[in-house]
């Protein structure tokens, strides 16, 4: 508990996601992951083996960004930053990983920003419900950038925003999911329409496990859209019985793109 009140204070965030609960977040996820990480450990493995072979595929190799980069557990930045003549880490909370990745190395430099969209229209509902939520513009990346990685993001963009909304009662149940679906949307969207190779790893859908390793129903990570099988899958073991349910884990079916050639969706 104290190291993570020590994180809430020293780990610098913008005073509207930190007020919105991304910091909050942040946070979590650093905790999550020192209890639970001999379960992520096959997973963050595939993802990294994933994207260093994305990476390295490339033919010009100027510029790299990653898109929620956190804590760098998935994210082979090493590698990037001896590859790349310049890695940008983009996110709202860089942790204390991200922040010693760029005082190390030369080339690493962090974007703080929002890849949601999200947090300006909320912040705007703070202070006035009868506003109408609307996604901020896209991200601009800069005309050398010759690789983009978006990995175990895509699920988590519309996961503040949809809970800080169904939890004020804001807007109906439906418009939640909608605006949920929108924030997916627009990151497909957004990585569709990049001029470089895209490398896509995202969790698909979650489901409970029996203690007896049987499954229950799975149910959609991505607010409705689906995806095609890519060229890479496997399971996340993301939460032991008693994290999330008292008597069952979580596990997530995750897919990955070494070059996400999505469509544009309407």
């Amino acid at each position: 508990m104290l190291t993570e009140l020590l994180e809430w204070f020293l780990t610098p965030c913008p005073p509207a996601a930190r007020r919105l609960g991304y910091l909050h977040e942040a946070i979590a996820i650093r905790a999550r992951y020192r209890r639970h990480q001999h379960l992520w450990q096959p997973h963050l493995q595939a993802t990294r083996a994933f994207v260093e072979r994305a990476a390295l595929a490339t033919t010009s190799k100027k510029c790299a960004v990653v898109l929620g980069s956190g804590a760098l557990y998935d994210v082979p930045i090493e590698l990037l930053a001896e590859a790349y003549d310049r890695v940008e880490l983009v996110d709202l909370v860089h942790p204390r990983e991200a922040r010693r990745a760029a005082s190390r190395l030369r080339n690493v430099k962090l974007r703080t920003e929002d890849i949601s969209g999200a947090v300006a229209t909320l912040g705007d509902l703070e202070r006035n419900t009868e506003t109408t939520p609307i996604l901020a513009p896209p991200l601009a990346f800069s005309k050398e950038t010759d690789f983009v990685l978006s990995a175990n993001l895509l699920s988590q963009l519309p996961e503040i925003p949809y809970n800080w909304l169904t939890n004020r009662k804001i807007v109906p149940e439906p418009a939640c999911r909608n605006f949920g679906a929108t924030i997916v949307r627009r990151h497909l969207n957004l990585l569709s329409n990049c001029d470089c190779p895209v490398a896509l790893v995202t969790d698909v859908e979650r489901c409970y496990v029996e203690p007896d390793g049987s499954l229950q129903a799975a149910w959609d990570s991505l607010y409705g859209f689906t995806l095609p099988q890519g060229k890479g899958s496997w399971y996340w073991e993301v939460a032991p019985p008693g994290e999330v349910h008292p008597d069952l884990a979580v596990r997530m079916t995750v897919r990955a793109f070494d070059y996400f050639e999505g469509t544009q969706l309407a």
